[in-house]
């Protein structure tokens, strides 16, 4: 299995997506087979695990599922966060908070809003610290882009907007997409 040539390698930690469209299809239905699996994989191998908490489910947003799209209300982000957080507690090193928050396929097709997602970013850090108080959060990956346009915001600046809006106190942990 990729865990066990994880570990074979000498890796501590892997990053595993856990789909909110396939955790939660639909509103308050939640199918954990998958990620239990994922979670009892890493423990068996002894390896840290990162999970990163997006992929809207259609019920959350009229967005279509080829992007990625905040929800609608919050709220809804919240509950599935907190569900998670509280299933898996003492189990998951760190939870990422979204991906790519600065690109507009990872936001819904609308323009990157710095401003939208640390909003989005405090609700998820309180609510893991809330649920799992051990775990780490960790501020979404940024796309390198060098872009400043209606589909893609320079990570300099969107992460110069985080701060400006609060975001600071609400990570512990800043991801970075090197490519």
């Amino acid at each position: 299995s990729a865990l066990a040539l994880a570990q074979e390698i000498g890796v501590d930690t892997v990053v595993q997506v856990f789909p909110w469209r396939e955790v939660e299809p639909t509103r308050d239905q939640f199918h954990w087979e998958v990620t239990d699996q994922i979670v009892a994989g890493a423990e068996y191998y002894g390896l840290d695990l990162v999970i990163r908490l997006d992929q809207h489910p259609a019920w959350v947003s009229d967005v279509d599922l080829s992007l990625n799209a905040p929800p609608d209300e919050l709220d809804d982000y919240q509950n599935f966060v907190q569900r998670v957080a509280e299933r898996y507690r003492g189990r998951i090193r760190a939870y990422i908070i979204w991906n790519e928050p600065n690109l507009a396929i990872e936001w819904g097709g609308r323009q990157p809003d710095p401003i939208a997602y640390t909003d989005l970013l405090k609700l998820g850090y309180d609510t893991v610290k809330g649920a799992d108080p051990e775990a780490l959060v960790v501020a979404a990956g940024l796309a390198p882009t060098n872009s400043d346009n209606a589909q893609a915001m320079d990570e300099r600046r969107f992460l110069r907007a985080m701060y400006r809006a609060g975001a600071g106190p609400y990570f512990d942990v800043l991801a970075a997409h090197p490519y």
